[in-house]
């Protein structure tokens, strides 16, 4: 098999799954992740004929796709920010919007002069905790989940990426036995409710971690609510708390925060126009 023809057997096997352009972004980041094959060879060498063990492996990651596998679970990493991270099941695939949470964190603190004590609740891959730290050394940054064992990746990422971040084992509906004074609450949370399914992607509903997605269709805002009263009493004055949310539930949300009375509200949208993040700052 020519790299030009496994190319061809990707686009026709996967046409009824994905976009063309997902099927070619797809096979380049194989190339490149899997195989050490540059991408830009599909132009310049079309005919390379692969060997036996990479022919393989494109297979057995083609049949993966076709059962709908998130790519970034099968190569067992994804790129974030500053960050190569390994994902698997147990943790979400890091998205583009938690990228531009990230960002604004990172903006408005850009200038300090001294140490600022941050804490990641749901923390996941440790995306965001980690990339705090990389990117501010000044930042001391705790990654809070309910699980040792995501814990575990977190601490995996935290060495491969040569930074280093505590890590606490913590129920996020238990927050208020959690006493631990901070500057910075930066989350996303699950806050997807179970009537939302029926416009999920497969890859998505079947392999991504349920409990980091949903919450009650009852109680939508859980997570958020428990944040809240445990920033209402551990979060410095003048402290800030950043949140990934629900375009669906913006409104209900906001009228949440105004009941503390204590949080000025600031707004972002995502790059698709639809607001994404809230920033609190305690008064």
């Amino acid at each position: 098999m020519t790299l030009i023809e496994a190319r061809n057997l990707y686009r026709v096997s996967l046409s009824t799954r994905y976009t063309e352009g997902e099927i070619d972004y797809y096979f380049k980041t194989i190339l490149a992740t899997v195989l050490q094959i540059e991408p830009l060879s599909i132009a310049l060498q079309p005919h390379l004929e692969l060997e036996a063990k990479k022919k393989e492996r494109l297979k057995q990651i083609l049949e993966a796709l076709i059962q709908e596998k998130p790519l970034q679970y099968i190569l067992g990493q994804i790129p974030f920010r500053k960050l190569v991270l390994k994902v698997n099941p147990l943790v979400l695939i890091p998205r583009p919007e938690t990228e531009e949470l990230v960002d604004w964190v990172i903006a408005d603190y850009v200038d300090i002069q001294s140490e600022v004590v941050a804490i990641d609740m749901g923390t996941g891959s440790g995306c965001i905790a980690l990339s705090l730290k990389k990117e501010h050394p000044l930042f001391q940054v705790h990654a809070l989940d309910i699980q040792q064992d995501i814990l575990g990746l977190v601490q995996e990422n935290a060495i491969l990426n040569e930074v280093e971040v505590n890590c606490i084992a913590w129920d996020m509906t238990q927050l208020d036995k959690l006493q631990f004074k901070v500057d910075l609450i930066i989350s996303n949370p699950p806050y997807i409710t179970p009537q939302e399914k029926t416009t999920m992607k497969k890859n998505v509903l079947n392999y991504e971690p349920h409990q980091a997605l949903f919450v009650p269709q009852e109680n939508p805002l859980l997570y958020y609510r428990h944040i809240l009263e445990y920033a209402h009493k551990n979060l410095k004055a003048k402290g800030k708390l950043y949140f990934e949310i629900n375009p669906l539930f913006e409104s209900e949300l906001e009228t949440l925060i105004s009941s503390f009375e204590y949080f000025s509200l600031a707004k972002r949208e995502d790059l698709f126009g639809k607001v994404r993040m809230f920033r609190l700052e305690k008064e």
